[in-house]
């Protein structure tokens, strides 16, 4: 490309595109929630507009799918101010929120510091996040471009700085680390997430509430796995029903399953499980290679079959 066909770029205010912040930039916010979750590198479902917290009302608030922790968003026309401010604490207090995303075009000093202070001394553990929209267009241009930059984000994304990893959750985190490379490259349109120091790690399978993806288990053993948790222990049963109504078929597909209603607890699970020699701390990296290969062709086969059939359960 020749650089003097370079152009500058026009950012434009939210106010050139949206009318209003609460009727028109909110709810395009919500159907475009997974580029705001991508930016941050978290995974939103259970979405919700106006969500009553208290006698207030709380812009969008949603649940975090890999840690089921709650977010919430305030979002803001303009520079943020002490209002908006005491909104979004007001907000995250009240729902005892593990995600804090405040949307503004710009952000002032002393607002940036309070994030920041925020994020090395909550007591909670919440992470608190600063997030500029942006909208941009090369000038001269009929079309426009919208984007979301991170301004403030917790120092190394996890509370690390509270307490040190154990050994075991350092050998999670780095497995799922490389995991989740190997399956977005295998699948460019994934959405990679950040894996945390956990044993497992999952994503959306299309509908609320149903969740797939990888886990530890004693034994010990890796599983591919289906994880059904609409916080309704009949609709949870009645999803699982559903799907074991084609079992034959789909062991036809993918061999060996595991089918678990769980009667002792609220949730379901359909897994392939594969037994490992050891916990993921005592494997090497060999052992670990196959595992990662095994997981990635194993979760291409557990979505192809599954996710069509959760559209009509």
């Amino acid at each position: 490309m020749n650089p003097e066909e370079l152009h500058s770029v026009e950012y434009l205010s939210l106010g050139d595109i949206w009318d209003h912040e609460e009727h028109d930039f909110t709810p395009w916010v919500v159907e475009h929630i997974d580029q705001l979750g991508r930016t941050i590198g978290i995974e939103l479902d259970e979405i919700k507009r106006e969500d009553a917290v208290g006698g207030y009302s709380a812009d969008i608030t949603g649940t975090e799918m890999n840690t089921d922790g709650k977010v919430v968003i305030e979002n803001q026309f303009g520079t943020t101010n002490h209002d908006h401010l005491g909104k979004l604490l007001t907000y995250g207090a009240g729902i005892d929120a593990e995600f804090v995303v405040w949307l503004a075009e710009e952000f002032r000093d002393e607002h940036r510091s309070v994030l920041e202070w925020l994020n090395t001394s909550s007591p909670s553990g919440a992470k608190f996040f600063a997030v500029k929209p942006q909208v941009m267009r090369l000038n001269g241009a009929d079309n426009v471009g919208f984007d979301f930059r991170i301004i403030i984000e917790p120092n190394d994304w996890e509370r690390e700085l509270q307490e040190p990893l154990t050994t075991r959750e350092k050998a999670y985190k780095n497995f799922f680390a490389e995991l989740t490379t190997a399956y977005a490259e295998a699948n460019p349109n994934w959405n990679q997430l950040k894996p945390q120091p956990q044993s497992w790690l999952s994503f959306g399978a299309g509908i609320s509430g149903v969740r797939i993806g990888w886990s530890f288990h004693q034994g010990p053993e890796l599983s591919t796995e289906l994880y059904i948790d609409t916080g309704d222990k009949e609709r949870n049963e009645e999803i699982y029903s559903q799907l074991k109504e084609s079992q034959e078929t789909i062991e036809s597909e993918l061999g060996d399953v595991v089918w678990q209603q769980l009667p002792e607890k609220r949730a379901c699970r359909i897994k392939i499980a594969k037994p490992i020699a050891d916990h993921i701390e005592g494997l090497s990296a060999m052992q670990k290679q196959s595992l990662i290969e095994w997981s990635v062709e194993q979760m291409d086969a557990m979505r192809a079959e599954f996710e069509p059939r959760l559209q009509s359960v």
